[in-house]
């Protein structure tokens, strides 16, 4: 029971693209693949609903991820006569990190840090008033600063959503992080590195596997409650996961707003190694500013681990 648990955990790489970029949707449990939401940062979840952002909008988001490692987000999107188009960046960095080796436990005194980039391109199209497509399109890289290593690949992301005309229920799906194996290894003569162990030879074919990417595929619902309150209103999300490196999953959000001002919201995971709860608020700000501002939080429970916050702040022109 235990191998058949365990037999996917560990298959991948290139994790950094599943850390969830946005603040409203890492507070609910990241369940956005059959979400409606006019912000650009749901093109992170399904590209396919990018083209319900307004005319133009940006998103900025910081995570305060483990060990005090560096993630931030950018999403860019606008409207055209050819369909909703945008840009989006995620990235990594680990900050300085001590070298340590076999001989010398407590450090070389050399430093080196992880960095990961991925930079997408985004296209949607509504089909109908029922049903829209959209694709991301990457290049995503990661190097090791101190040992000279690279890999990188082009990735893709696929997703569809379609309005059930069931009043506000909505179904989504999203193909994420489809693409070639990543691979540090060289060819030619600067195929041959130092054992940092015992001073030898060292040939990275006999040494570095490739790996995959760590694909998944995500089907959700989406249905809000109260919908014609102009006060209050209650918003469901449930996804089902089914990624290539671990077990399946259900991820499951609520957003609670007031006035379509302040916003409460909660998510849980089934069946996650790590992550189990996570919540959040925003506030929207749009009826006082221009261009209009949304600013939102979350803060997510990984047990033993430790907790991740973030914040991401959204424009609409």
């Amino acid at each position: 029971m235990a191998q058949q648990n365990f037999a996917k955990v560990g298959t991948s790489g290139a994790h950094f693209i599943m850390i969830s970029p946005d603040a409203k949707y890492a507070a609910m449990a990241s369940s956005g693949a059959g979400m409606i939401n006019n912000t650009v940062s749901s093109v992170f979840y399904n590209p396919a609903s990018l083209v319900h952002i307004s005319s133009k909008g940006a998103v900025f988001s910081k995570v305060n991820w483990f060990a005090d490692i560096d993630f931030t987000a950018l999403a860019i999107g606008m409207q055209t006569k050819y369909g909703a188009l945008g840009v989006n960046v995620k990235s990594l960095n680990s900050g300085d990190i001590l070298e340590t080796t076999v001989d010398e436990s407590f450090g070389t005194g050399n430093f080196y840090s992880w960095n990961d980039i991925l930079i997408s391109f985004s296209g949607a199209k509504a089909f109908t008033d029922q049903f829209s497509f959209g694709m991301n399109f990457g290049y995503l890289q990661q190097s090791v600063s101190l040992y000279g290593l690279t890999a990188s690949a082009m990735l893709v992301d696929l997703g569809a959503l379609y309005k059930t005309g069931f009043r506000s229920l909505s179904l989504g799906m999203a193909v994420r992080n489809f693409g070639p194996e990543l691979d540090f290894r060289k060819e030619g003569a600067d195929a041959v590195f130092e054992d940092y162990n015992n001073g030898e030879p060292l040939l990275e074919k006999e040494s570095y596997r490739p790996f995959h990417m760590p694909l998944s595929f995500q089907v959700g619902l989406t249905y809000i409650f109260l919908e014609e309150n102009p006060t209050h209103r209650l918003l469901m999300s449930v996804d089902g996961v089914h990624p290539n490196d671990s077990d399946e999953r259900l991820n499951v959000g609520l957003e609670y707003s007031f006035m379509n001002l302040l916003y409460l919201r909660a998510g849980v995971f089934s069946n996650h190694d790590s992550g189990r709860y996570m919540g959040g608020f925003g506030i929207d700000l749009s009826k006082y500013f221009n261009p209009k501002i949304q600013i939102d939080y979350a803060i997510s429970d990984y047990s033993l681990i430790g907790t991740v916050s973030q914040l991401s702040v959204g424009f609409a022109f």
